[in-house]
């Protein structure tokens, strides 16, 4: 817990800290709901976990998304005004950069059951709760598909509790498993399907493990360009900032995120946001600067016929698109061919540089 907390600390939280950094619109947790396959299980978790059935229960069920955005609570009316106090409502980023050390970041970081009680919170103000959070995976790609969560006063928690959470956790993941047929997966024990992008193509496309190309939404695309830029990955605050300038939040980035990993599956990670496995991506791009890095300029110009997600007006895929044009163009000057020069030149880049 000491390492938690320490995290905690170094991004900046306080442990006077009253409420969650970010609390997503009530349209935005509803895209989130629809989107989500655990949506059709809300009420069976209820049951599982006591909420539904006993009145005087004095715990709180949530179901979150997978970065541990609350999505839905279960609970009397006692138990839920108690949450509203903290915050823990629909639509809270309950992960660790939204209120520190607590069972449902602990869960999304160590893929197991956990349990907090009382002060092991790093916010005080949760000090008189006690947590038990176990993640549910899609049982045929084994991704994370959100966080169960049973929080109530501090003493609630008891020693079957962990138990029980698992237990209803693994429940929901056999009722997935029944109601949806089985997806390929990679090869291997927690393998992350490969990834192939197309981003000097309208629309933008990925193709995951082989499957059939999937077209992206513009923004989509835009995060999955920005993530092939850094492989050391984006902080929430860098992809907000790199998406929406000064007036970006990362709870609208964690939207777009899920966005896309509900689309793509598990090809991406969260804290930082970033490749789950950058050797197992693939794109376009990245054979374009392969031909150019090794001179072979004919194979450029067979990769580089449109430019780089024409639609995007982000500063840094404009400079990334420029910096394309830029380096092709020089490679054309230097090949000294006048076929390679006339190709280029009537491409939609070339024209714009004014070679044709």
């Amino acid at each position: 817990m000491r390492s938690a907390w320490e995290r905690c600390t170094a991004r900046g939280l306080s442990r006077d800290l009253d409420g969650p950094r970010e609390v997503l619109p009530d349209r935005t947790v509803e895209e989130l709901r629809v989107a989500s396959p655990l949506r059709a299980h809300v009420e069976t978790v209820a049951d599982l976990l006591g909420v539904a059935r006993d009145p005087s229960e004095p715990r709180v069920a949530v179901l979150t998304a997978p970065d541990g955005t609350v999505l839905w609570r279960r609970g009397g009316r006692a138990p839920l005004g108690r949450a509203d106090g903290l915050g823990f409502v629909e639509g809270a980023g309950w992960d660790e950069h939204g209120v520190g050390t607590n069972a449902i970041a602990q869960a999304l970081r160590s893929g197991t059951a956990e349990e907090l009680r009382g002060t092991e919170h790093f916010a005080r103000a949760h000090s008189a709760w006690d947590c038990t959070s176990a993640p549910v995976r899609d049982p045929h790609g084994g991704e994370v598909l959100g966080v169960l969560d049973l929080s109530g006063p501090r003493g609630s928690a008891t020693q079957d509790t962990r138990g029980l959470v698992r237990s209803a956790a693994r429940v929901v993941e056999t009722l997935l498993a029944a109601q949806a047929p089985a997806r390929p997966r990679p090869a291997g024990p927690g393998a992350v399907p490969s990834l192939e992008l197309r981003l000097l193509a309208e629309p933008a496309t990925a193709r995951v493990g082989g499957g059939e190309e999937l077209p992206l939404p513009t923004r989509s695309a835009e995060i999955l360009a920005l993530l092939s830029l850094r492989e050391r990955g984006w902080s929430a605050e860098e992809m907000a900032y790199a998406l929406y300038g000064e007036q970006g939040s990362p709870g609208t980035v964690r939207t777009e995120i899920h966005r896309v990993r509900c689309r793509l599956g598990a090809v991406l990670t969260t804290g930082p946001y970033r490749f789950a496995d950058p050797a197992g991506v693939t794109s376009d791009v990245a054979r374009l600067r392969d031909a150019l890095e090794h001179g072979e300029v004919a194979r450029a110009l067979s990769i580089y016929r449109q430019p780089l997600l024409r639609s995007s007006e982000l500063l840094s895929i404009e400079e990334w698109r420029a910096e394309l044009d830029r380096e092709t163009a020089e490679a054309v000057r230097r090949s000294g061919d006048p076929r390679f020069a006339a190709r280029w030149a009537h491409t939609e880049m070339g024209h714009a540089q004014g070679c044709g």
